[in-house]
């Protein structure tokens, strides 16, 4: 049994400031065997809140809306939440399955998500619509994210992996480091900035 810490990960660009929380239950690993065939299903959820911690710089609203900003058609994530008003109320899961014979084996992993906040609740200036979002930023949605078979093999006595599929290439930990190699692997800014985010489900597989 492992114990997964959720970190909240937000760059504050709909408020001028704001606080995130996130909690999750422990991760647990099942492991199960149908003859030579090894398998693993691994699942995390977890729950998380974010909350304004101040009102909107006035330069980042439009003057028709009240404030000192040039353009009015970018600030109603601004004028939809107050301060210490939550903006988001998810819940989130992440599941991997790994199916394994011999050397050989296949990996999937997926993920859900539903914002309460942002899906069920009204707003004060103009409703939230999920209409011509990309699946990945919408309030809910599900996603398969890792889905590739490998093959564990040695020559010579040195051990290698060849995979194929969708996959992460992960080199180290270098993720928020700029310029570094990992910069190869997409990121999903919108998982990123949600409460409770884990490495795992902000990175693209490709």
């Amino acid at each position: 049994m492992t114990k997964t810490t959720m970190r909240a990960i937000f760059k504050p660009q709909a408020l001028a400031a704001a606080v995130a929380l996130g909690c999750c239950a422990q991760a647990q690993a099942v492991s199960f065997n149908i003859g030579e065939l090894e398998g693993t299903f691994d699942s995390s959820l977890s729950v998380g809140a974010s909350w304004g911690m101040r009102d909107a710089d006035k330069s980042l609203v439009g003057t028709v809306n009240g404030g000192t900003g040039q353009a009015s058609t970018g600030d109603d994530g601004r004028l939809n939440f107050k301060k210490g008003e939550t903006f988001s109320k998810i819940f989130k899961g992440i599941h991997d399955l790994e199916l394994k014979y011999g050397d050989t084996g296949v990996f999937v992993r997926g993920k859900y998500w539903y914002d309460f906040e942002l899906k069920d609740e009204d707003r004060e200036f103009k409703p939230i619509s999920d209409h011509n979002r990309k699946e990945g930023a919408k309030s809910a949605g599900a996603q398969i994210l890792d889905a590739f078979v490998y093959h564990n093999y040695s020559i010579a006595d040195l051990p290698g992996t060849v995979r194929a599929g969708k996959q992460v290439v992960s080199w180290g930990e270098s993720t928020f480091i700029g310029n570094s190699i990992n910069s190869i692997n997409p990121v999903d800014v919108s998982a990123f900035r949600r409460p409770g985010a884990e490495i795992k489900e902000g990175l693209i597989p490709v």
